[in-house]
């Protein structure tokens, strides 16, 4: 417990020096700290993929699926998909952690991802206006909206 509270405040130190020696700018700067602390508290220090290319692959994929099991379990898209289909989807699934105010999209961005909210919900904004909000209670995925898409 103790070696991962010092690698948090050593990371922390680093990320301080870092944005000090190329003078980042304080907003930037604020949105990075945030960014890590944040992400250090949901994940405690613990590198998944480490943990995960340690484990032989049928291993892998049963972590996987549990891991993702709430939206497979939640969106319909996956009422009918075989335990098969589940545990190869489960493999290339991404997770990522967006701070309060991260920009995940930017209008006229390319998109070639689709992408589920499990935790927290998203803006989305189109001409300074908030025209929707994606979040957990609501099932939500997206993959085609072309507007600026906001955490909050």
């Amino acid at each position: 417990m103790y070696a991962n509270t010092n690698r948090y405040h050593e990371m922390l130190n680093n990320v301080r020096d870092f944005l000090k020696l190329y003078q980042v700018p304080n907003g930037l700067s604020e949105r990075v700290m945030d960014y890590i602390v944040s992400t250090w508290s949901m994940s405690k220090g613990i590198d998944t993929e480490k943990v995960l290319s340690i484990c032989p692959k049928d291993m892998r994929a049963d972590i996987c699926v549990h891991l993702n099991r709430k939206v497979f379990n939640e969106h319909p898209a996956f009422r009918l998909a075989s335990d098969g289909c589940l545990r190869s989807l489960a493999g290339e699934f991404q997770t990522i952690h967006c701070a309060p105010g991260d920009l995940i999209f930017h209008a006229g961005e390319s998109v070639d991802t689709l992408c589920f909210v499990v935790s927290g919900s998203l803006e989305v904004i189109q001409d300074d206006e908030v025209i929707a909000i994606l979040g957990e209670q609501l099932n939500a995925s997206f993959s085609s909206f072309h507007t600026n898409l906001l955490v909050s």
